[in-house]
This record gives C-alpha cells, sequence and structure tokens, in this order.
C-alpha cells in the first residue's frame, strides 16, 4: 500500500447538488458503526499506543467525537447566513488535552455516535434550499455548503478510519 495523505494537504472538489445528500448522510450515519468495527476486539496496549508524536488509536477515536460541535456549528453557521464558516482548532487543542488514552473505548465511541446523531438529524430537518446556503470555509477559502460541508465531513471520517486500520495492522504485524 502507498503512503498515506495529510489530512492538510488535501484539497476537495465541491459543488455537488442537493440530490446527493441521501447518500452523504448514510456515510455520515455509518461512521460510528464503522468505527466500533475497526476497534473492536483490539487490547488497550494497542489502542493507547503512540508512536512518537502520533496519535494513538484511541485518540483518533476520540477526536471524532471532539469535532462534532465544529460540524454542528458550520451548519448552524450557514444557516445563518454567515459570510465565512467558523474556524477549526487547527492545533487540535481539545483531541491534546483531553487523555482519550485513559478513556473507554466504548464510552468514546458512544459520546461520538450521540453527537453524529446529532448532526444527522439537524441535516436531515434541513430543505433542499437550506442545504444549498454557502459560506467560506476558512482554511480552505472556498464555498461551501451544507452538502459540501457533509461530503468534507464524511472524508474527516473516512481519513481517520483508514489511519485506524493502518495502525491496527502495524500493531498486528508486531506482534
Amino acid at each position: 500500500m502507498t503512503g498515506r495523505r495529510k489530512w492538510f494537504e488535501r484539497t476537495f472538489a465541491l459543488g455537488e447538488p442537493a440530490s446527493t445528500m441521501p447518500e452523504v448522510i448514510e456515510r455520515l450515519r455509518g461512521t460510528p458503526l464503522r468505527l466500533a468495527e475497526r476497534i473492536g476486539g483490539l487490547p488497550l496496549e494497542v489502542t493507547a499506543r503512540r508512536s512518537g508524536e502520533a496519535w494513538s488509536i484511541a485518540e483518533h477515536v476520540g477526536h471524532l467525537g471532539d469535532l462534532e460541535p465544529l460540524w454542528l456549528g458550520r451548519v448552524e453557521d450557514l444557516m445563518s447566513g454567515e459570510e465565512v464558516l467558523r474556524e477549526a482548532d487547527l492545533e487540535n487543542t481539545a483531541t491534546w488535552e483531553a487523555d482519550h488514552n485513559e478513556a473507554d473505548l466504548v464510552d468514546l465511541v458512544a459520546a461520538f455516535r450521540d453527537r453524529r446523531r446529532a448532526l444527522v438529524a439537524r441535516v436531515e430537518s434541513l430543505s433542499d434550499e437550506e442545504l444549498g446556503a454557502v459560506g467560506l470555509h476558512p482554511r480552505l477559502r472556498q464555498p461551501m455548503s451544507v452538502v459540501d460541508l457533509c461530503f468534507f465531513v464524511a472524508e474527516h471520517d473516512d481519513h481517520h478510519l483508514a489511519t485506524i486500520t493502518a495502525l491496527g495492522r502495524a500493531a498486528e504485524a508486531d506482534g
């Protein structure tokens, strides 16, 4: 397998129509289940293991939950007509300070699942017209609609799921 792309190096082709939203929502809705599948059965010594300054599996899991308020806040920014969406903490301070390695993974996944349900419920309540509301993404400097935002979140989920999978495989290979 080839090397993995860093999240902040990614670019995104945005501008999907509202008609793509059902598929995007299913990706969002399915992430907690896919996450539980990835980490099920992994022992604590694997899930809490860091390699240098890189996050552990538990920290990746916690990070997904840590960002849910940002995603929901950006939906609200779009609904209130903000020209620029709220900025993310690019240092990921909440994740670094949360000590996710000491948390129970079941609790981390449950917290993420509950927060994700809130995001999905909010997005599903929007009309097609509301799904098209646009604001500027502060880091990408691209216009982003609710559909685009949800696609971006699903891509972020998949980025972390792929990293968790790679970390799990590396731990298996190490024995």
